[in-house]
C-alpha cells in the first residue's frame, strides 16, 4: 500500500527552515571545535534521524 505524499503547509516549511538554520549553525560550530569532517557529521545526522524518526 503506497502512503499518500506528505506536502508541507507554510508554517511546517518555516518550522523546518528554522531548524535546518539551527543544525547548519550547529555543524559548523562542531568542524570548527573538533576535527569532525562533512562525513562525520553526514554519519551523526542519520543516525539521529534513523533514531528519533524511525
Amino acid at each position: 500500500m503506497e502512503t499518500p505524499k506528505w506536502i508541507p503547509s507554510e508554517e511546517e516549511r518555516e518550522v523546518m527552515e528554522a531548524v535546518w538554520m539551527q543544525i547548519k549553525g550547529a555543524c559548523e560550530k562542531l568542524k570548527e571545535e573538533t576535527n569532525a569532517q562533512d562525513e562525520h557529521i553526514r554519519k551523526m545526522l542519520q543516525e539521529m534521524a534513523d533514531r528519533y524518526c524511525s
